[in-house]
Protein backbone atom coordinates (compact mmCIF):
# COMPACT_ATOMS: atom_id res chain seq x y z
CA UNK A 1 0.00 0.00 0.00
CA UNK A 2 1.48 3.07 -1.08
CA UNK A 3 1.01 6.61 0.24
CA UNK A 4 2.19 9.58 -1.69
CA UNK A 5 1.72 11.89 1.16
CA UNK A 6 3.82 14.98 0.15
CA UNK A 7 6.21 16.87 3.16
CA UNK A 8 5.72 20.07 3.70
CA UNK A 9 8.30 22.36 2.56
CA UNK A 10 10.56 24.83 5.05
CA UNK A 11 9.10 28.13 5.39
CA UNK A 12 11.82 30.33 3.83
CA UNK A 13 13.63 32.02 7.18
CA UNK A 14 14.04 35.08 4.73
CA UNK A 15 9.90 35.40 4.22
CA UNK A 16 7.71 38.15 5.76
CA UNK A 17 5.89 35.23 7.62
CA UNK A 18 9.35 34.06 8.58
CA UNK A 19 10.48 37.94 10.04
CA UNK A 20 6.53 37.75 11.85
CA UNK A 21 6.56 35.00 13.32
CA UNK A 22 10.50 35.24 14.43
CA UNK A 23 9.52 38.60 16.51
CA UNK A 24 6.86 37.06 17.95
CA UNK A 25 8.99 34.11 18.86
CA UNK A 26 11.42 36.75 21.00
CA UNK A 27 9.03 37.62 22.89
CA UNK A 28 8.70 34.02 24.51
CA UNK A 29 9.93 33.21 27.65
CA UNK A 30 11.40 29.78 27.96
CA UNK A 31 11.05 28.23 31.17
CA UNK A 32 11.86 24.46 32.62
CA UNK A 33 8.68 22.13 32.53
CA UNK A 34 6.90 23.01 35.14
CA UNK A 35 7.55 19.80 36.93
CA UNK A 36 11.18 20.07 36.81
CA UNK A 37 13.33 21.67 39.76
CA UNK A 38 16.41 23.22 38.53
CA UNK A 39 18.60 24.42 41.04
CA UNK A 40 20.13 28.13 40.92
CA UNK A 41 23.36 27.13 39.06
CA UNK A 42 21.22 24.31 36.59
CA UNK A 43 18.73 27.02 35.74
CA UNK A 44 21.90 29.24 34.79
CA UNK A 45 23.15 26.40 32.53
CA UNK A 46 19.57 25.46 31.38
CA UNK A 47 19.08 29.40 29.98
CA UNK A 48 23.19 29.39 28.64
CA UNK A 49 21.99 25.94 26.28
CA UNK A 50 17.94 27.69 25.55
CA UNK A 51 20.01 30.40 24.49
CA UNK A 52 22.31 28.47 21.52
CA UNK A 53 18.95 28.13 19.42
CA UNK A 54 16.64 30.59 18.34
CA UNK A 55 13.05 30.60 20.61
CA UNK A 56 11.18 29.40 17.96
CA UNK A 57 12.99 25.99 17.26
CA UNK A 58 12.29 25.22 21.18
CA UNK A 59 9.46 22.80 21.47
CA UNK A 60 8.30 21.36 24.92
CA UNK A 61 10.08 18.19 24.23
CA UNK A 62 13.31 20.47 23.12
CA UNK A 63 12.71 21.85 26.40
CA UNK A 64 12.33 19.02 28.54
CA UNK A 65 15.79 17.79 26.87
CA UNK A 66 17.41 20.84 27.80
CA UNK A 67 16.77 21.04 31.49
CA UNK A 68 18.03 16.97 31.72
CA UNK A 69 21.34 18.51 29.83
CA UNK A 70 21.80 21.30 32.41
CA UNK A 71 21.42 18.96 35.67
CA UNK A 72 23.83 16.42 33.76
CA UNK A 73 26.47 19.09 33.22
CA UNK A 74 25.95 20.68 36.39
CA UNK A 75 26.76 17.04 37.93
CA UNK A 76 29.70 16.94 35.33
CA UNK A 77 31.13 19.50 37.47
CA UNK A 78 30.78 18.18 40.56
CA UNK A 79 32.43 14.87 39.47
CA UNK A 80 35.17 17.46 38.56
CA UNK A 81 35.43 19.45 41.34
CA UNK A 82 35.85 15.75 43.25
CA UNK A 83 37.99 14.55 41.10
CA UNK A 84 40.45 17.46 41.74
CA UNK A 85 39.98 17.60 45.16
CA UNK A 86 40.94 13.49 45.38
CA UNK A 87 42.80 13.41 42.84
CA UNK A 88 42.30 10.91 39.68
CA UNK A 89 44.31 8.08 41.27
CA UNK A 90 42.99 7.14 44.92
CA UNK A 91 43.96 4.29 47.83
CA UNK A 92 41.99 1.17 46.84
CA UNK A 93 40.29 -1.39 49.40
CA UNK A 94 43.34 -3.44 49.47
CA UNK A 95 45.32 -0.58 50.31
CA UNK A 96 47.44 0.02 46.70
CA UNK A 97 46.36 2.53 44.21
CA UNK A 98 43.36 2.30 41.81
CA UNK A 99 42.09 5.13 39.60
CA UNK A 100 39.41 6.93 40.88
CA UNK A 101 35.68 5.48 39.96
CA UNK A 102 34.57 9.11 39.92
CA UNK A 103 37.00 9.25 36.59
CA UNK A 104 34.83 6.58 34.84
CA UNK A 105 31.33 8.57 35.89
CA UNK A 106 32.83 11.64 34.81
CA UNK A 107 33.68 9.72 31.35
CA UNK A 108 30.44 8.88 30.63
CA UNK A 109 28.36 12.34 32.01
CA UNK A 110 30.66 13.98 28.69
CA UNK A 111 29.71 11.21 26.88
CA UNK A 112 26.03 11.69 27.78
CA UNK A 113 25.99 15.17 27.55
CA UNK A 114 27.98 14.63 24.02
CA UNK A 115 24.78 12.82 22.77
CA UNK A 116 21.90 14.93 24.55
CA UNK A 117 23.74 18.08 22.81
CA UNK A 118 23.24 16.10 18.97
CA UNK A 119 19.88 14.79 19.99
CA UNK A 120 18.68 18.75 19.97
CA UNK A 121 20.75 19.77 17.27
CA UNK A 122 22.77 22.06 18.84
CA UNK A 123 25.20 21.12 16.78
CA UNK A 124 24.77 21.84 13.32
CA UNK A 125 25.52 18.63 11.67
CA UNK A 126 23.18 17.08 13.85
CA UNK A 127 20.33 19.05 11.56
CA UNK A 128 19.52 16.49 8.86
CA UNK A 129 18.92 17.84 5.10
CA UNK A 130 20.88 21.11 5.69
CA UNK A 131 24.40 21.71 5.47
CA UNK A 132 26.52 23.92 7.99
CA UNK A 133 26.48 26.75 6.52
CA UNK A 134 22.84 26.84 5.80
CA UNK A 135 21.65 26.55 9.08
CA UNK A 136 24.48 29.02 10.62
CA UNK A 137 22.60 31.80 8.06
CA UNK A 138 18.73 31.01 9.35
CA UNK A 139 19.46 30.77 12.95
CA UNK A 140 21.36 34.25 12.43
CA UNK A 141 18.13 35.48 10.64
CA UNK A 142 15.91 34.15 13.12
CA UNK A 143 17.70 35.64 16.32
CA UNK A 144 18.29 38.99 13.90
CA UNK A 145 14.02 39.30 13.44
CA UNK A 146 13.55 38.21 17.41
CA UNK A 147 15.69 40.69 18.76
CA UNK A 148 13.45 43.61 16.65
CA UNK A 149 11.70 44.68 19.15
CA UNK A 150 8.25 43.84 18.08
CA UNK A 151 5.98 46.46 21.13
CA UNK A 152 8.07 49.05 19.68
CA UNK A 153 4.80 50.96 18.56
CA UNK A 154 3.53 52.98 20.99
CA UNK A 155 0.63 55.00 18.44
CA UNK A 156 -0.93 51.57 17.11
CA UNK A 157 0.40 52.64 13.59
CA UNK A 158 1.66 49.50 12.68
CA UNK A 159 -0.32 46.63 11.49
CA UNK A 160 -0.04 43.31 13.58
CA UNK A 161 -0.82 39.79 13.22
CA UNK A 162 -2.65 38.45 16.75
CA UNK A 163 -0.62 36.94 19.49
CA UNK A 164 -2.51 33.42 18.67
CA UNK A 165 -2.07 34.16 14.43
CA UNK A 166 -2.05 31.08 12.73
CA UNK A 167 1.24 30.50 10.45
CA UNK A 168 0.29 27.51 9.16
CA UNK A 169 -2.43 28.98 6.69
CA UNK A 170 -0.35 31.44 5.37
CA UNK A 171 1.25 31.22 1.80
Amino acid sequence: MSTDVKKSRRQRADSKEAAVKDMLNGERIITPPADYFLTSAELNIFNEVIAELPKGEWTDHMIRIAADLARMMTDLRAEGDAIRREGSVVTGAAGGPIRNPRCAQFASLEASIARTRRSLAIHSRAKGGMDTQAIARRRELQRGNEAFPFDDDEEGLLARPPADFDFNGVH
